[in-house]
């Protein structure tokens, strides 16, 4: 190491590489004047030019390894292409030193071993997002790479599509341990997870979603073009979703025949979840009919009970591609969509809104009956429900007058009066006993008071008797003493 440090200090930029550009970006690297790179073989030509470096024959893999590695500034580093596996092992024990990377792409290396990047993974306390997509790494290698990134405080962002995982991978990966708690997800900080383009069935995603039922902060889950995944499988998914630690907002399943068994599965694992927002699926290779997509409307609106609308998810606001295309257009279903995604927005209020929005669609006469139970305490509920409903008036499909909206409520509330006319008659006399009751009090503090004046009179009148009887014998006493 020391023979290279000093070899490195005798050498110019331009002796390694093959070309100016190459070289320029070399010293930069150098200087620890870089943020971003990109080694990109010559076929590759989708990066931006100022950050790309063409590796070519007159390119010393090794020293531009050795140098990355020594780098402090660089924070992006991507590598594609298909450089020969000696290079590429070269480039790969050099960046392994790095420590300043946070986001590292590795793409389309297929015999990639993923052991040269453990020091890279463990020891980088900077490595936030981590993609290694088409590099064929296989089951043993989801292992490998797993061991390495057990516990890592800030990884957010784990790419492995295209990688041939399949089933041992998932559950192999699923019966990796947090070590710091015992149990629940490898990466405790995992935000996004793309596993698309595997070979993952059912019993593999069922381990994974047991796994990441313990995540608290996944929110993207990507199975895209798994293509062994069934219904079975995707009904295994209701462990993860109906997590109460569930935070997941978007579920790719692109490419995937999912058919009306699935749907049916989906739609279950739905049911009741409050995160989820898109479900993206391609509905020309899915396979679902009006069937499945029936399904999907019962799920964000199960009509056959008040309370059966108000339990449905108010919440999802994307199923399949942006424009449905295999759904006919007078179908419920893009009317539901359409709503939670209105009316779940900062200017519009919350998912309880929503649920307002469909009871009052799908109940013209609200069914009064089985709020009873709550007597008169129900009554000022309802009278507000429907004071704070006006505003939803203009989200119905068939959008109301004010007028008749008012006798929709008059009408919900003469039927709780009427369903219950003995509560409500005794309410009355209770309430006319209560102010014959006030009455007689306040004739009766009245009383005391005029009692208490009386009293006061009676005292002021025997003082003056009094007074007039002391007058009189000093009248008296006077004219005797006159006479004599």
């Amino acid at each position: 190491m020391k023979k290279d440090d000093k070899q490195a200090r005798a050498l110019t930029s331009r002796d390694v590489t093959s070309n100016a550009h190459n070289a320029a970006l070399l010293d930069q690297i150098r200087r620890n004047n870089c943020l971003k790179l990109s080694i990109v073989s010559r076929d590759v030509a989708a990066y931006d030019y100022n950050i790309r470096f063409t590796a070519d024959d007159g390119d010393d893999m090794y020293w531009l390894g050795y140098f990355i590695g020594r780098c402090t500034s660089l924070l992006n580093l991507c590598i594609s292409g298909e450089e020969s596996g000696r290079d590429r092992d070269a480039l790969m024990r050099g960046v392994n030193s790095n420590k300043s990377v946070g986001v590292f792409e590795l793409y389309d290396h297929l015999d990639f071993d993923v052991s040269l990047l453990d020091n890279f993974c463990a020891n980088n306390p900077k490595l936030e997002s981590l993609t290694l997509d088409g590099n064929d790494i296989g089951d043993a290698g989801v292992v490998t790479l797993m061991k390495s990134l057990a516990n890592h405080p800030q990884l957010n962002n784990l790419s492995l599509g295209s990688n041939n995982i399949g089933r041992v991978g998932c559950v192999a990966l699923s019966s990796m341990q947090n070590c710091t708690s015992g149990c629940g997800w490898v990466v405790p900080c995992l935000v996004q997870l793309d596993l698309s383009y595997n070979r993952i069935d059912d019993t593999g995603l069922e381990a994974l979603a047991s796994s990441l039922a313990s995540s608290i902060t996944l929110k993207r889950l990507n199975l895209s073009s798994n293509t062994f995944i069934t219904s079975s499988g995707l009904r295994s998914l209701s462990a993860l979703l109906h997590s109460e630690n569930c935070r997941l907002e978007d579920l790719h399943l692109e490419s995937m025949p999912i058919g009306d068994d699935g749907a049916d599965a989906l739609a279950a694992g739905l049911t009741g979840n409050m995160s989820i927002k898109r479900l993206m699926f391609s509905s020309d290779v899915a396979g679902i009919t009006e069937s499945g997509w029936s399904s999907f409307s019962r799920l964000l609106c199960d009509t056959s009970s008040i309370n059966s609308i108000h339990k449905s998810n108010h919440t999802l606001k994307q199923i399949g591609e942006t424009v449905l295309t295999a759904v006919p257009r007078d179908h419920d279903l893009r009317y539901y969509l359409k709503l939670n995604k209105t009316t779940t927005t900062k200017l519009y209020g919350t998912a309880q809104r929503t649920a307002q929005i469909k009871i009052l669609m799908h109940h013209l006469d609200l069914d009064i009956e089985p709020f009873c139970v709550y007597k008169l305490k129900f009554l000022p509920l309802l009278v507000h429900w429907f004071e704070t409903g006006s505003f939803c008036r203009t989200h119905l499909k068939a959008k109301e007058s004010l007028g008749k909206f008012h006798s929709r409520k008059l009408s919900a509330v003469y039927k709780f009066v009427r369903s219950m006319p003995m509560l409500v008659a005794d309410a009355h006399w209770n309430r006319m006993l209560g102010v014959v009751h006030l009455k007689k009090k306040m004739i009766c503090e009245k009383k005391d008071v005029l009692h208490e004046k009386k009293r006061k009179l009676d005292l002021e009148l025997q003082k003056l008797n009094e007074d007039a009887q002391r007058l009189g014998e000093d009248e008296m006493w006077l004219l005797k003493r006159v006479r004599h």
